[in-house]
Order: structure tokens, then C-alpha cells, then sequence
């Protein structure tokens, strides 16, 4: 597996193999030093299918080339360094984004965007498996690529400590040259895209701000473009700046009052379209970019190639959740009512799996994708299925208003008028008398 001696074994503890970085990392900046200019440009190296060139920040399998943003090959780097032991999610913040503060989620979605990239599956994975509150590691060996021979420019220290050394090395080549200026704009995009997903006007209009910092560092910065796109298209549902003009709740709603149609909202629109074609462009296996460049397309109404985009999304990484609610949407707008529950209950299934990755993500979400699916099976009259949609809610988040006042009626519809008026109470005492179920619909 690896070429050389002093390589962590997998019964060492976290602690050994931090020490083993740090050597390395050590003898790197030694060797940086004395011989700058015999560090090697090319050190490229094997994992699976795929050749790894960190100093271009491409996978290349055949025929196929793949982009990866610095931080996303930085963790690449990290796993293979690491030789199959786990790192957990704060060993990974601290050598990737060292003494910056990021999002909850942020190692979280690298993770995805690389499993992405390498066309890896969360649920079966090949290359990286996810360790529930551990943390993650590599699944595959490492290998020396074809140009990964020590030349005789190579310091002798190097071909000595072998390919471990040499993977290490790239992990500071690629983090090392632009350290400070990438950790800072991916900082920024990270808690841009927490403020994104409050979906407020002010949190929407921070988040804005910070993305527009974020690529005034990194101008190739994906995550920070499409973040932008996002926040820019619903900067155009929710709050338009035409006169008088009140916001829509979504897209559907958008483009039945033509608000996509308004000088200010094609302006806006244009900008999201360059910034989400180019964030996938320059990482066309993010599920992300694609997200945002689905949700560019819905709102200009190009509903066929926005429902082409999301199921790329959805291709590229099975667990973008996210997705499959904008594509439930779509199928909404075309009137496929079937095709919109299903997407809907595969994203719920889809949240509960990941939770434990993106708990700040899924967290406020998956009660109301719970709820709403209820409410579609009670329009169609299927209520018994309603009915269970709505205590599975209730399971995981037992407050949940919508479910609660819907359940209530089904419940009086039944004749189990005193488990109804239990239900009501409960919510009323909990959340106020403004949630009381007076106004809730009877179930037909």
C-alpha cells in the first residue's frame, strides 16, 4: 500500500497518527527550506479508479477529468495521508480551516462534494465510509501514480520516507501556497450559506454580503458562486424590489404572478444564471453547483432543463436532499402530482439518513417535507396514509403545527374527538394560543 516506513498502522491511536503528520509535516518544512527548488511539481498518486494530481487540483480516470477545489482535494490528501484510519470531523476543521471558524456543516458538505466528484455513494460507499459521530476515512488503498518515480532532482529524504511523505507533501503544496486568502473565503461562504438557509430578508441580504467577500478573495471559489446564485434567485421570490410588490413563497407561486418577468428580477436572474453555470463548470459533480444552477432555470420558467439539472444533482450525489425537494416542485409546476409526492418522501428518507452529518441543514426542514407530504396524500383523499405521514412527523419533531392541526382533524373526522382536543391542547400550551387548531381544515 504505501512505500514507506513510517506509515500509521490502523490499530494506532489518533494521537500516533497526528504525531505522524506532524513529522511529516515537519520534515516537509525542513526540506522546503533547504531545497525549494528541488520540490517536486508533479505528485501525483493512485486511489481506486482514479489518479490523483494535487498539484492541479484534478482526478483523472481515462478519458474523464474532474476539478476539485482546494479544500475538497485537502481532504482527499488528509484521508490518504491518514492510510484508512478515522478522522473525525474536528481533526479535519483544524488542518483544513486552521484557526477559522466554519459552519457546522462544512466538513460535512466537502465530504459530499468529493464523494461527488469520485462518483462515491454515502449509502454504499466504495472510496469513503462515514463513521456516525466519529468521524470519516478512507476505504481504498493508496498507490503510486505513473509520474510518481523520485527523480534525481527529488531530495533522497523523500524517495526514503516514500509515498506517505509524498501525499503529505501535497497536502502542503496545495493548502500551503494560498492558505490564508482560501481558509478566510471559505470561511465566509460557510457562514453565508448557515445564514442562507434562515431565509429571512436580513440573514439572505448578510449572506449575499459575504459570498460577494468570499469570491472578492477566491474568485473561483464554487461553493462561494453558487451560494451567491441561490441567495440572488430568492432574493427575487421573497422579497422583489418592485413597488408594492409582496413576495412569493415559491417558485411555482413566483412564476404564476410573472415575477420573474420585471427588469430588476431578469437583471438579478442573469447575474445567478453566470454565476451557477460557471460554479459547474468549474466543479461539474457537485451537487451543489447543480442545485443552484436547477434553481436559476426554474425561476427564467425553464422547467424541462431545470428538472434535467436537479437529477444530474441527484445522479452525481444520492443524498442531495435538497434537490429532490426542488425537483418535487418541478414536478408540481408540470402537474405530475405522483411523480412530486415521491420525490418528496425520497427526500425525507434521504434527511433522516444524513442527519447525523447535517443536523443544522436537515434540522428545520424535514418536520415541515414531513408535514407537507401529509398534506398532499389528505388533498387526495388518501387519508389513512395522511394520517400516518403526519404521526411520523410528530415523531420527530412532536410541535410541529401543521401536522398537529391536520392530524387533529382527521382524528374528529374518525370520531376520536378526545385524542384530537389532546393533540390541540398540547400544541396551545406549548407554543401559545396563536397555534389552536380552530382554524384547522376537515379532513374530506
Amino acid at each position: 500500500m504505501w512505500g514507506g516506513s513510517f506509515i500509521p498502522d490502523e490499530s494506532l491511536t489518533t494521537l500516533k497518527f497526528l504525531l505522524f503528520l506532524e513529522f511529516v509535516s515537519a520534515t516537509i518544512r525542513f526540506m522546503s527550506m533547504k531545497n525549494m527548488k528541488q520540490i517536486p511539481q508533479q505528485v501525483p498518486f493512485k486511489v481506486g479508479d482514479w489518479t490523483v494530481h494535487p498539484d492541479t487540483g484534478r482526478l483523472v480516470r481515462g478519458d474523464e477529468t474532474v476539478s476539485l477545489e482546494p479544500k475538497v482535494m485537502g481532504l482527499l490528501l488528509l484521508l490518504a495521508v491518514a492510510n484508512g484510519a478515522v478522522l473525525s470531523r474536528r481533526e479535519i476543521e483544524e488542518r483544513l480551516w486552521a484557526g477559522v471558524v466554519v459552519g457546522e456543516d462544512t466538513v460535512a458538505r466537502t465530504v459530499s462534494r468529493l464523494r461527488a466528484a469520485l462518483g462515491d455513494s454515502a449509502k454504499d460507499p466504495a472510496y469513503i465510509e462515514t463513521l456516525p459521530r466519529r468521524g470519516y476515512r478512507l476505504l481504498l488503498p493508496v498507490t503510486a501514480g505513473v509520474s510518481a518515480k523520485p527523480s534525481p532532482k527529488i531530495p533522497v529524504l523523500l524517495a526514503v520516507v516514500g509515498l506517505a511523505t509524498v501525499v503529505a507533501l501535497a497536502l502542503f503544496i496545495v493548502l500551503k501556497p494560498r492558505e490564508a486568502e482560501p481558509s478566510k473565503a471559505a470561511a465566509l461562504t460557510a457562514r453565508a450559506n448557515d445564514l442562507y438557509m434562515q431565509f429571512t430578508q436580513q440573514d439572505n441580504e448578510t449572506a449575499i454580503a459575504l459570498y460577494e467577500k468570499a469570491l472578492a478573495l477566491d474568485t473561483d471559489l464554487a461553493a462561494a458562486q453558487a451560494g451567491l446564485a441561490n441567495a440572488l434567485v430568492q432574493r427575487v421570490i421573497r422579497w422583489p424590489s418592485t413597488p408594492f410588490a409582496t413576495g412569493a413563497s415559491s417558485v411555482q407561486e413566483a412564476l404564476s404572478r410573472d415575477m420573474h418577468q420585471s427588469d430588476s428580477a431578469m437583471r438579478i436572474l442573469a447575474r445567478a444564471t453566470a454565476l451557477a453555470e460557471r460554479a459547474v463548470r468549474l466543479t461539474p459533480r457537485d451537487a451543489d453547483a447543480l442545485k443552484a444552477l436547477g434553481l436559476v432555470y426554474a425561476m427564467q420558467n425553464r422547467i424541462d432543463l431545470a428538472e434535467e439539472i436537479y437529477l444530474r444533482a441527484i445522479e452525481v450525489d444520492e443524498t442531495a436532499w435538497e434537490s429532490m425537494v426542488n425537483l418535487s416542485e418541478i414536478y408540481d409546476i408540470k402537474g405530475d402530482q405522483q411523480q412530486s409526492v415521491l420525490m418528496l418522501e425520497a427526500a425525507f428518507e434521504t434527511m433522516g439518513q444524513v442527519y447525523d452529518q447535517e443536523p443544522q441543514r436537515v434540522g428545520p426542514w424535514q418536520a415541515a417535507i414531513g408535514a407537507l407530504i401529509g398534506k398532499k396524500k389528505e388533498d387526495a383523499g388518501r387519508l389513512e396514509e395522511a394520517e400516518l405521514w403526519y404521526r411520523r412527523t410528530l415523531e420527530i419533531a412532536p410541535y410541529e403545527p401543521e401536522a398537529t392541526k391536520h392530524l387533529a382533524a382527521i382524528l374528529r373526522q374518525a370520531g376520536d374527538e378526545a385524542q384530537a382536543e389532546q393533540l390541540c391542547s398540547v400544541l396551545v400550551e406549548k407554543l401559545g394560543p396563536e397555534h389552536g387548531c380552530e382554524d384547522a381544515p376537515v379532513a374530506r
